[in-house]
């Protein structure tokens, strides 16, 4: 309300003065005068009593003496409580994402409520959420620039995101042993001599604290059982047993720290995860045979359920778990192995937006219900998918709305990466997860222009909105990190086609941003111009490089206006990336362009951007040197070739 008017309100607590003109916050159940109001028939008791994270806004005369009329907020828990809340903050203009993508408020010197009474009902799937993943270098270094660390200043703003979204879960930041990386800023070292990860319970005790607070439910990703994360053994396994990650050979000592994870988490809102994998995240083969193992699954599921039980001296069934079919594990499921009716089965993408197995509902529908882990960025084989969003909420439309027709609706998560940039497929996601009823095939454009306008006013909706559909198609055909000079027919001119519709797209783009008012342009720029300059430069680099070899192979003297060209496109998008850290909103997000996107050569990022090989045709002597360069040609002279040191290139 101040962000929007400059006016603070008071802030009364129940049995204050009583205000004529109130807007009433309250829990079904908790809040006295919310409760009197339902009882009464006066708020919709049906909609608030034994629901799930529902809410009621509702204006009403004469709530009590001495009120003339008041808005009344009503959830029927915590969170439907502040979802409620959060929509009275929308509507007033402030969009979900005014802190994390810069999204301008309008100022207005009277707000009025106009007369409603609007029930929201439940979600459609019960746990909505995402998994901050593969994070390093770019968030956990901006992070530490920023915030000092991932700490509980930092987390903060993501529950507050989470929560303004309309969801309730999060799996944290977990990644470390960052050896194939050199280090943006100085990184420290723990005594194994590995870099420094993410551990969401050790790095901040606000972390937990504030999770509960906001009412975040807390899990850990598919591999990072019990409430504990990867980082915690990593730093700690000397302490267990002989510090293998290994049932076999070090049973008891892991399942004292799977105990640890419960009780540490004792009377915090969770979602635990189950099962276990293999260490960082491989396949896990100390039994041998696929079956054994298997067997062994069996076993490490029962003990868990165990401890979970006698930690929280109740059912293990009253405590929500999921196990996730992630790569391997989906075989054991195929295999039969059998999965506690209470537990949630977490089905997966194939990584990259493609969902690799449904549920019958007709055959042996799982009682605990399903889950779906989906991708937006990713890191691993064939290729990452990390710098910028390549996923079109066409298709994820149409691959999660087969996941929910098909009865997968008691969690969804996505993996966001560093959360930035992929902005606009984590508000789809979680407004599709709310109510996936709500979207068809022909309301998606419908739904780009509201988010559109909810970020750069109602003016600028459509054409932004046009911008990032398109964005969305061109960007989804190959991720960046996998195009290369190879990916299109240059023959045919496919290449060249694909490459001129991101030029033409980047022309638009360009054009709405010099239109724009200065105050979103911030927002603009990380939302829809950054992604589509950064592609339509990649796109225009790798085209460059193919032409400069055709024509080099052809013997003609235009390859080497296409190596500059390489070389121009090369260095324009270090320029992008520099602008997007130190200049937009003023370097709030230095370091989260610092991901590799440019000389892959398998699925592990290099250390650096590498410039592609181009090659040069010199004809102006008999000595000239015709042959893969790095941009510079030398020649004899006097018998001899005389070159710097910092020009020096080998075959």
């Amino acid at each position: 309300i101040y962000t929007v008017s400059g006016r603070s309100p008071r802030v009364c607590c129940q049995g204050e003065d009583v205000v004529r003109y109130p807007i009433l916050i309250g829990t079904y159940g908790v809040s006295e005068a919310i409760t009197r109001l339902a009882k009464k028939g006066i708020l919709p008791e049906r909609s608030l009593k034994g629901k799930w994270e529902s809410f009621v806004i509702k204006t009403i005369d004469h709530p009590a003496k001495g009120m003339e009329r008041a808005l009344v907020v009503a959830g029927s828990d915590m969170r439907g409580t502040i979802y409620g809340i959060y929509e009275i903050s929308r509507q007033m203009g402030v969009s979900p994402w005014y802190w994390w993508a810069d999204a301008p408020i309008a100022k207005h010197e009277e707000v009025f409520a106009k007369p409603c009474s609007v029930e929201s009902g439940e979600p459609k799937v019960k746990y909505r959420g995402f998994f901050i993943n593969d994070e390093f270098p770019c968030m956990t270094t901006w992070a530490r620039n920023k915030f000092g660390g991932m700490n509980g200043q930092m987390y903060a703003h993501v529950f507050e995101l989470l929560l303004r979204l309309k969801a309730n879960c999060l799996w944290p930041a977990m990644w470390g042993s960052f050896k194939e990386y050199k280090p943006l800023v100085p990184i420290l070292k723990d005594e194994n001599g590995l870099y420094e990860g993410n551990c969401f319970n050790e790095d901040d005790p606000e972390n937990a604290r504030l999770a509960d607070e906001y009412g975040i439910v807390m899990g850990t990703s598919h591999h990072e059982p019990m409430q504990r994360s990867q980082q915690e053994w990593i730093r700690h396994k000397k302490n267990y047993g002989n510090g293998e990650w290994n049932w076999l050979t070090n049973k008891n000592a892991i399942k004292r720290f799977f105990r640890e994870g419960i009780e540490n988490s004792k009377g915090y809102d969770k979602l635990v995860t189950i099962g276990m994998r293999g260490d960082e995240d491989r396949p896990m083969t100390d039994a041998g045979s696929r079956e054994a193992n298997f067997r062994l699954m069996e076993q490490i599921i029962s003990e868990q359920r165990k401890i979970i039980a006698d930690v929280t001296r109740k059912p293990a069934s009253e405590t929500p778990q999921v196990w996730t079919l992630y790569s391997e594990v989906l075989d054991y499921y195929d295999q039969g192995l059998k999965v506690p009716d209470d537990v949630i089965v977490m089905l997966c993408d194939d990584n990259f937006g493609h969902v690799r197995r449904l549920p019958d509902r007709k055959k042996n529908f799982h009682k605990g219900g399903y889950g779906m882990y989906y991708h937006v960025g990713y890191y691993g084989a064939p290729r990452a998918s990390k710098w910028l969003t390549m996923s079109h909420i066409a298709e994820m439309w149409e691959q999660l709305q087969a996941t929910y027709q098909h009865g997968v609706d008691k969690l969804w998560m996505l993996n966001v990466g560093d959360i930035k940039p992929h902005e606009f497929a984590i508000d789809f996601f979680m407004n599709m997860a709310w109510n996936p009823d709500a979207f068809d095939a022909s309301n998606l454009e419908q739904y780009a222009q509201g988010f559109c306008a909810q970020q750069f006013g109602d003016k600028e909706a459509k054409e932004a909105a046009r911008l990032l559909m398109s964005y969305g198609r061109y960007a989804s055909r190959v991720q960046a990190e996998l195009l290369d000079d190879k990916t299109y027919n240059l023959q045919t001119g496919e290449f060249k086609g694909v490459r001129d519709e991101f030029l033409a797209l980047e022309a638009r783009a360009l054009r709405q941003y010099i239109s724009l008012c200065p105050a979103a342009r911030d927002a603009y720029q990380e939302l829809v111009l950054f992604p589509i300059q950064g592609m339509a430069n990649l796109y225009d680099m790798y085209y460059s490089l193919a032409m400069n070899k055709q024509l080099y192979r052809e013997g003609r003297i235009e390859a080497n206006t296409w190596a500059d060209r390489v070389e121009e496109c090369y260095k324009r998008d270090s320029l992008l990336c520099d602008n997007y850290n130190h200049h937009i909103a003023n370097g709030k997000w230095n370091h989260m362009m610092d991901q590799v996107h440019i000389g892959y050569q398998n699925w592990h990022a290099p250390q650096h951007q590498v410039m592609p090989m181009v090659y040069r045709i010199q004809q102006s002597s008999p000595f000239a040197v015709t042959q893969p360069s790095t941009g510079y040609v030398f020649e004899q002279d006097g018998g001899m070739v005389v070159m710097e040191a910092e020009h020096l290139f080998s075959l």
